[in-house]
């Protein structure tokens, strides 16, 4: 009979090898640490996770799946296409403040080859509001008829360079005015 595996630990190795991958980077971070940190031996750890590639695809699905989770309960049924637009945009940063080490393992991975290229397709289910949102915006004919993929480059590329932006901004309070200015920035470079 099979064991029935603890949800609980899978969590724990899954947090401590996103600790870990961020403040070591993942070419200096073995399973053992991982292990170790999760408070576990290796061969538990590989029995939830029998490669280390399967811990990196696996931590970079969760983290696809809290962000999507979070951003489709912010979004509102039959809201215009910029207000949708606002909504993601400012609740991908809100959530990416929040969760700095999730964000943090995103840049490593987005576009290292690290991540399987089915894994890199499923994780894109998740994001299905961006291309939602886009295509609401060219129907409703108040954004610029450019392809989709190029429209939702330059989201994400305008999302990082704002969360570089905010991490470097010691004053909080600033955060709100800040994400609102880069949003009509990204907002006047695609509108009709």
């Amino acid at each position: 009979m099979p064991r029935k595996l603890n949800p609980n630990r899978r969590q724990k190795f899954l947090d401590a090898a996103l600790q870990l991958f961020v403040s070591q980077g993942m070419a200096n971070t073995t399973t053992a640490q991982i292990a170790r940190q999760a408070g576990s031996a290796a061969g538990t750890l590989f029995l939830y996770f029998p490669t280390r590639q399967d811990l990196i695809n696996e931590l970079i699905l969760e983290i696809s799946r809290l962000q999507s989770e979070h951003i489709h309960a912010l979004l509102i049924p039959g809201q215009p296409a910029r207000e949708a637009f606002f909504t993601i945009w400012s609740g991908t940063l809100r959530w990416f403040l929040r969760h700095p080490q999730m964000y943090q393992y995103v840049l490593q991975v987005r576009d290292s080859g690290l991540i399987d290229a089915a894994v890199i397709q499923q994780s894109a289910l998740y994001f299905d509001y961006y291309y939602t949102t886009i295509q609401q915006g060219l129907a409703e004919q108040i954004i610029k008829p450019y392809p989709i993929d190029l429209i939702g480059e330059f989201l994400y590329q305008d999302l990082v360079a704002m969360m570089k932006i905010l991490l470097r901004q010691p004053d909080a309070s600033q955060h709100e005015t800040m994400i609102f200015q880069g949003f009509t920035l990204f907002w006047d470079g695609i509108r009709q």
